[in-house]
């Protein structure tokens, strides 16, 4: 396993670095990720490289049996290249450049930051592309962190046209898509387009709109694109990744990692203003990362301190480094890199803590972290490579996403918020899932759910179909099939194309602000249930109703139903459960689709069950206390808990705060 920690020996005495180096080895760290804001010390003046330092350091480490993941270093462009050329500066929608003072202030369309860019590249990848120390590359730096992909400059502008120009036949097909005619908005020529930008009510054409989201998204793929084929043509031994981080949808991450030999992500548990984070929040993001490649992934920045520029989030206490490695490692992390290695003295980052204090001596998260490298040293060979098992796919469409953005339709809807409530159901219920592109395979999976499924193209329309008549189990909900590719509004009656996989017709629909509700009865249930947000009226074709709407002019009007479609069946839900309502629509629709819970083990709400399973079938099973209290975990059979070497026998256990019980369950045919 690759365990380490990002250092910046740019930001220490050179005098230091030894025993930096001599901590990092005594605490079991095998890897480090450098260089990835290290330009200006690179090249301090245009054309006039210095590697020397930066040679020192490598083969420092190596000397220790400390291995590289080198940063290409253009998420900072230096002040030199800025003054040359300040058209790099991106522009926001009122035309302002952003200005120096932070990092990504680069336009990705720039074409003299392309050149640039493309020389520092090459630079670096002819001093290091073949160096054995240097074991992956890591591009750029969070592409999209603090809202830098939307750029509003001349240049993003004809780059847009020339996307455009590509993407439609002609510039009467682009005016038809869009619906130009509306408000005389239609364009005779592809220069007049415009980009989304400040105008009266802040509305632009949604069709304008998306294909900006796509082009931006698109600009950023392209961008990484050069660097990935420098890379490969200089260090074509070592591969390729990208840090992505948290749920922002300003870039596709599933088309983002489609260039890369594995997928990263950078995660902090407790980023956030409570005191009492909670685990799904990270656990989202974790499985995200896993279903960007479906496959498991590096954390190249995993909290180790207590985060903060300005402002200061929660210090970790003693335990919970430890259990946020664990709950990375028991989503898919297959390395864990910590953001970093040493607090640093000076810039916009003295609060953002490491695993060593401002003053460097050695302390508490020093001694947590070294205890589990040699807990990891000694387990990650059981489970590295190793996959969920997961049973159940969310599909997270950036494209409906982009759409819900543009236009929520209910006021303070967000997409990201509904897709939350479905990952936590099955969070809650320790069901296993993956998080997929509508491009992905979904034969293997029991059940399938896409939230807020607008708009898509024919073949992934044909695969849902394909899927539910072969024995799949779909969930589709309100708004799915309304709209066109190119965000046009469907003149079908709803739910449009998948009108005939749903069984269903939608006579009416409205919306429901916030605080209002609107009663579900569901069949052989007296409890009382509450839907918000939406309401559809539907008339049932060939489905059959599950749940009624209980009050209000469509009462007695089914809120959802099944219809069985080929060998399997399609769900739809026509509003958003509240979470009682969720959990007995779910329970129903998973007992129905055979999509089952970790089996073996019942734990109290506070207690994560995940699990990893190998390519022999080989079930590796979490339990990780996300509370401080002691808990109590109950065991069907005897199993083999890996973190303390013992079986421990069926029945009633004891789970510490901040605990971990990493079991192991053999399949019945490897004894």
């Amino acid at each position: 396993m690759k365990f380490g920690a990002c250092y910046y020996p740019e930001h220490w005495p050179e005098e230091r670095w030894e025993l930096d180096v001599k901590l990092m080895k005594e605490a079991g760290l095998n890897v480090l990720r450098i260089g990835e804001f290290a330009w200006s010390k690179l090249e301090r003046y245009e054309g006039s490289y210095d590697f020397s330092w930066m040679d020192r350091m490598i083969e420092l480490l190596a000397a220790h049996g400390i291995e590289v993941i080198l940063g290409t270093p253009t998420a900072a462009p230096p002040k030199w290249l800025m003054d040359k050329h300040p058209d790099i500066y991106m522009r926001d929608n009122k035309g302002i450049a952003r200005g120096f003072g932070n990092r990504r202030h680069y336009c990705y369309n720039n074409p003299n930051y392309m050149a640039a860019s493309d020389r520092i590249v090459t630079a670096v990848a002819k001093q290091y592309g073949e160096h054995p120390n240097v074991i992956a590359w890591q591009t750029d730096n969070e592409f999209g962190c603090n809202d830098t992909v939307y750029c509003y400059c001349d240049y993003c502008r004809a780059a847009f046209q020339a996307w455009l120009r590509q993407t439609y036949t002609s510039i009467d097909q682009l005016n038809e898509s869009w619906g130009t005619v509306f408000w005389s908005q239609t364009y005779n020529e592809w220069e007049q387009i415009v980009l989304p930008a400040y105008t009266v009510f802040h509305l632009h054409n949604p069709g304008l709109e998306l294909d900006y989201r796509r082009f931006a998204s698109d600009s950023v793929i392209a961008y990484q694109k050069r660097q990935i084929d420098l890379l490969k043509q200089l260090a074509p031994g070592q591969p390729v990744t990208h840090n992505m981080w948290s749920e922002m949808n300003e870039i596709n991450s599933f088309e983002l990692s489609k260039d890369l030999d594995f997928a990263s992500w950078d995660i902090y548990p407790n980023l956030c203003f409570t005191d009492q984070p909670d685990p799904r929040a990270s656990a989202i993001q974790l499985d995200m990362a896993r279903g960007v490649k479906q496959a498991p992934f590096w954390v190249l920045e995993h909290q180790s301190g207590a985060p903060g520029g300005n402002i200061m989030f929660p210090t970790p206490r003693p335990g919970e480094l430890r259990r946020w490695t664990y709950h990375s490692v028991a989503h898919g992390a297959d390395a864990i890199v910590y953001f970093r290695w040493r607090t640093c003295l000076f810039g916009a980052e003295q609060f953002w803590h490491g695993i060593l204090p401002h003053d460097g001596i050695p302390g508490r998260r020093y001694d947590e972290v070294k205890h589990v490298g040699e807990e990891l040293n000694r387990l990650m060979p059981l489970i590295e490579g190793s996959s969920a098992g997961a049973e159940v796919a969310i599909i997270r469409s950036y494209e409906n996403e982009w759409v819900m953005d543009i236009q929520p339709q209910v006021m303070g809807h967000r997409y990201i918020r509904h897709f939350k409530s479905y990952y936590r159901y099955f969070y809650d219920h320790h069901i296993p899932v993956d998080l997929l592109s509508d491009e992905a395979d979904f034969s293997r999976y029991r059940l399938v759910v896409l939230p807020h499924y607008m708009l898509s193209k024919p073949e992934a329309k044909q695969r849902i179909y394909d899927y539910a008549a072969q024995g799949g189990t779909v969930l589709l909900d309100f708004r799915s099939g309304s709209r066109l590719w190119d965000n046009r509004m469907s003149d079908q009656t709803l739910p449009g194309i998948y009108r005939e996989l749903l069984g269903i017709s939608i006579t009416d629909y409205g919306i429901l602000r916030e605080g209002q509700t609107r009663s579900v009865q569901l069949s052989q249930d007296t409890h009382s249930y509450n839907a918000q947000t939406w309401y559809d009226v539907i008339h049932p074709e060939t489905a059959e109703p599950i749940a009624w709407f209980g009050e209000d002019y469509y009462t007695g009007s089914p809120a959802a139903t099944c219809n069985r479609y080929g060998q399997g069946a399609a769900y739809y839900l026509g509003m958003e459960p509240q979470p009682a309502l969720m959990n007995a629509l779910m329970d129903r629709i998973c007992a129905d689709a055979g999509a089952a819970p970790i089996q073996g083990i019942q734990v109290p709400d506070s207690i994560e069950l995940t699990r990893r399973v190998s390519g022999e079938g080989r079930e590796y099973i979490f339990a990780i206390n996300h509370g401080t209290d002691l808990q109590s975990i109950t065991l069907a059979e005897p199993l083999y808990e890996l973190t303390t070497e013992q079986t421990i026998a069926a029945g009633t256990i004891e789970l510490p705060g901040n605990g971990v019980f990493l079991f192991r369950k053999d399949h019945p045919l490897l004894g």
